[in-house]
């Protein structure tokens, strides 16, 4: 496939999908939009509940498995996803299974689909006669950085689950993580913090080689061009945050990171942190980077707990204030605390919540703007 075109919008995204699959625009319910590549990956509900993607990354894949319009992109229905080839088959197959059987964990159920970025991973959680095993798809390109990542760290004593296999086709298998998920025990904010603080120490001394996920920072455009369309009013307010962010330089001091540091990857057993997972983002790359997305992840967290109603608000921006604290003191956490904030903007609007969309850029402004502030006040006890 050609370099494509940048992404036309919803409404272009949507009629290409209509013409690819010969059903009506109107019947089209869009999912989920995300930058890709070059591109973006846009998914659409069908009136049957089938799910078509509309892929402008410009990526090349080995095989095709939908419709390609040189130039413009490919349109493909869920889970024949071209960028991971394997998830069709381990998914709905019986290839998770087999993998399973060769590796000696009999027993194997029906895998279960419980986290799918297009074009990027996919997480399946297998039911065994040992326990519950976890599967990943990933593009096939990338295994091996990815089982070496859990190796080395692993090895340096960091609490990753083990790898128990994988194959060049884009599988992992990994053992559960040890203790209980962060996002449903109860930890103490501060307590949390200083753990997440010694787990990163450790972190950054692991002899992990090669760089971390590219930096947030590179997403800028594509969170500006959507948050413009998203929020027309905030135009003005966008512009500053990304101008403020721009004029910030960069850290120049490399360590192992994360990547894609927040609640959600942490696992706690008796106040520690006894598990961390999705190290496939993990590699060189600025400390403030992983500071700067445990900040915006607790901030968004509190911020939907308040919008669902939910009990624990309090807590989380507890959390959040106690990271801030720690870490959110200097001028490259706070522009990349932006930037993920950004990020956060984009899904909340995306997803019909405009107000909270509205917050997060408030809060965005607030890191790059007003620096010598603390980011979150009144929260300082749990």
């Amino acid at each position: 496939m050609t370099r494509p075109r940048d992404a036309a919008g919803r409404d272009d995204e949507a009629e290409l999908v209509a013409e690819a699959l010969d059903v009506p625009r109107e019947t089209l319910t869009p999912l989920s939009r995300e930058p890709l590549g070059d591109g973006t990956v846009a998914g659409f509900v069908l009136a049957e509940g089938t799910v078509a993607y509309v892929d402008s990354s410009g990526l090349r894949v080995a095989a095709e498995t939908g419709l390609v319009q040189e130039g413009v992109g490919r349109v493909w229905v869920h889970p024949a996803d071209p960028h991971l080839p394997a998830l069709a088959p381990a998914a709905f197959g019986d290839a998770a299974s087999i993998l399973l059987s060769r590796l000696g964990i009999p027993g194997a159920q029906m895998p279960g689909l419980v986290g799918y970025r297009p074009g990027r991973r996919a997480v399946l959680r297998v039911t065994t006669d040992e326990g519950v095993v976890w599967v990943k798809v990933v593009r096939p390109r990338r295994i091996e950085r990815i089982v070496e990542a859990h190796r080395v760290l692993h090895a340096h004593g960091l609490p990753v689950p083990a790898v128990r296999g994988w194959s060049r086709g884009g599988l992992l298998v990994l053992d559960d993580a040890e203790g209980e998920p962060a996002t449903e025990t109860a930890w103490e904010p501060g307590e949390l913090v200083a753990a997440v603080g010694a787990l990163r120490a450790r972190l950054a001394h692991a002899p992990l080689e090669g760089p971390a996920r590219t930096s947030l920072r590179e997403r800028l455009p594509w969170y500006s061009a959507r948050l413009h369309a998203l929020h027309p009013a905030r135009r003005d307010q966008i512009d500053g945050i990304v101008a403020a962010v721009s004029a910030i330089p960069e850290s120049s001091d490399r360590v192992t990171i994360h990547g894609d540091l927040h609640l959600g990857q942490l696992f706690l057993r008796e106040g520690e942190v006894s598990g961390l997972i999705d190290v496939d983002t993990a590699g060189q790359g600025s400390a403030d980077d992983d500071a700067a997305a445990f900040l915006a992840h607790a901030i968004a967290s509190a911020l939907l707990t308040e919008a669902t109603g939910g009990t624990s608000s309090a807590r989380v921006w507890a959390l959040a204030a106690a990271a801030d604290r720690a870490w959110g003191g200097s001028p490259s956490a706070r522009a990349l605390t932006a930037v993920q904030l950004l990020g956060h903007a984009v899904g909340a609007a995306s997803g019909g919540d405009e107000r909270r969309g509205e917050t997060l850029l408030d809060y965005a402004a607030r890191a790059v703007q007003e620096r010598k502030s603390p980011l979150i006040t009144g929260f300082e006890e749990a």
